[in-house]
């Protein structure tokens, strides 16, 4: 009834939100030659300000130019690069994309697959995984821009397959990324048969090779600047605890792998995803026609740097810097290639991460590091104290959250519920844990008593998800690391993430009022008059942007 009741009023707001992008005179809506989409991979929404006074080039057009939205927060716990990257164009939770994680267990195969596993395809370009984006469930609104213009076209290009995939969607023309199997630039046969002249010629001329030797040196010759934005250098809950002086330098050299691991841990690795980001731009002849393009560009740097180093780290702040200056390059080449009344962008984040343990401790905050592997022995030591004749319950740990087997339950003679009560009981005596989750709760229409059971509910897709769901308490790190700093939680620290919008229609200013990156993709769609994007019930459009 209720459905039945709103959709005239649904279809009637369309209408006009659809007649504010409309040219005085004319009967069609003003869609811009490009749509470049920026993603940058852990980038907390302090960061925009924070060093807002420091900021030159990109970020400051941004800043100053675009519509800022300072309360966006994911709605979904599963703060990892797939699931958010798969929300940014597409508006879907896990819920419905199944997009749960990274990897998850697949019962079948007995093993953990990736986000962008396909064994179907083969790597393009180079060595690598031959991945697509046939996890994801749904469309993007690169998708809907291809079925309605399919001279349209669709590129993604990030240092993580991931980003550039999910972003990208199911009927892009073309996905590249970085792999460390040879520090090549690579595609799949999803897209193509064969690598492009320009990837050959760029692969060929070794480009990450070059960086060998080179030193990682602060961009400002002003310490004391470090030191008033991001405090002293060289926490020594950092990285590995020994490498954590600036300067630094690239670990080993090539043709190592761990060369073109290390690598990604710098500012440079931004630096070649412009370069292959112009190149494929230039290759796919984006934004010089009548037809609106999609350009998804994933900058990872951010979030390697923020592992190793923490947020409140001079490193954080120096990449933060040049990434500014890497946006300010980016921008001025599409200026010039499909100009700025022409273009639209988006600035946005796949989650954002908590601050080094000993440093929110220092501030008084209950900061604890705890290893995964502890968690794991106190849950299997628990299981074999209640079932001792049982075996191989659990298929699969996903620190903090576990798989059973319930072939092997069912084996044992036992009750799924009674294996998974034991596991919970385990998980919450080691004090590490807010909430522990089954599905018979998260699928309970009658627990409504906790304030994360929505995000929880959000991230949940029941063949992909763990049987038993972990939440641990604010400021706890669980890791087998020595040091550094992860996300994953629904904790604000890793759901707050910048959204920004500079084009010619919006208004520029900053808006306070709470969204999230879900209301990115259905915003966008509005605003090129696409349609078939269904908006997640607890999303909305960012209407208070509009001209």
């Amino acid at each position: 009834m209720f459905k039945r009741l709103f959709a005239p009023i649904s279809a009637a707001v369309g209408l006009i939100l659809a007649a504010l992008f409309v040219l005085p005179g004319q009967n069609k809506v003003m869609k811009p030659k490009l749509v470049l989409v920026v993603s940058v991979d852990q980038m907390r929404f302090d960061y925009l300000v924070r060093f807002r006074d420091l900021y030159q080039g990109g970020l400051r057009r941004l800043l100053n130019q675009g519509a800022v939205f300072t309360n966006a927060k994911y709605r979904h716990a599963n703060t990892e690069t797939g699931p958010g990257h798969s929300v940014i164009l597409s508006g879907r939770h896990a819920s419905h994309s199944g997009i749960v994680a990274n990897s998850w267990y697949d019962p079948l195969l007995k093993r953990s697959v990736n986000v962008v596993d396909d064994p179907v395809h083969r790597p393009v370009g180079g060595n690598g995984r031959g991945a697509t984006p046939a996890n994801f469930i749904g469309h993007t609104v690169g998708d809907l821009l291809k079925r309605d213009s399919p001279e349209s076209k669709v590129v993604g290009v990030s240092l993580k397959d991931r980003s550039a995939i999910l972003m990208a969607g199911r009927r892009a023309d073309a996905a590249y990324w970085y792999e460390t199997d040879g520090g090549n630039f690579i595609t799949s046969t999803y897209y193509m048969p064969a690598a492009p002249e320009w990837l050959k010629r760029w692969n060929a001329n070794r480009v990450v090779d070059r960086y060998a030797g080179k030193l990682w040196e602060r961009l400002l010759s002003d310490v004391k600047v470090y030191e008033r934005y991001a405090g002293e250098d060289a926490i020594e809950a950092e990285w590995d605890r020994k490498d954590i002086v600036f300067p630094h330098r690239i670990r080993q050299a090539p043709p190592s792998p761990a060369y073109y691991d290390d690598f990604r841990r710098t500012p440079f690795a931004d630096e070649i995803v412009l370069q292959v980001a112009l190149e494929a731009m230039k290759s796919h002849d984006l934004g010089t026609d009548s037809a609106t393009d999609l350009l998804a560009v994933g900058f990872s740097a951010t979030d390697i740097i923020g592992h190793t180093y923490g947020a409140d780290s001079q490193e954080i702040m120096d990449q933060l810097l040049r990434l500014d200056q890497t946006l300010q390059k980016l921008f001025t080449e599409i200026d010039q290639r499909v100009g700025p009344q022409q273009t639209w962008v988006v600035l946005a984040a796949d989650h954002g991460s908590m601050p080094l343990v000993e440093l929110a401790r220092q501030k008084g905050l209950p900061a604890r590091r705890s290893r995964s592997s502890d968690v794991q022995a106190a849950v299997m030591q628990a299981l074999q104290a209640c079932f001792p004749k049982a075996s191989g319950l659990i298929a699969n740990y996903d620190a903090p959250s576990f798989y059973l087997d319930e072939a092997a339950i069912a084996a044992s003679a036992l009750k799924r519920r009674d294996v998974e009560t034991v596991v919970v009981k385990a998980l919450l005596e080691t004090g590490l844990f807010e909430s522990v989750y089954t599905h018979a709760e998260i699928l309970d229409p009658e627990k409504q008593d906790d304030p994360h059971l929505p995000l929880i509910r959000n991230s949940f897709f029941a063949p992909r998800s763990p049987h038993v769901i972990a939440t641990p308490k604010p400021y706890i790190y669980i890791s087998d690391a020595v040091g550094g700093t992860g996300h994953g939680t629904p904790h604000d620290y890793d759901r707050h993430i910048p959204i920004v919008f500079l084009a010619s229609a919006i208004r520029a200013g900053s808006y306070s009022a709470a969204c999230g990156p879900e209301d990115i993709a259905p915003t966008l769609a509005q605003m090129l008059g696409l349609t078939g994007l269904e908006k997640e019930s607890d999303a909305r459009i960012l209407e208070e942007m509009f001209r």
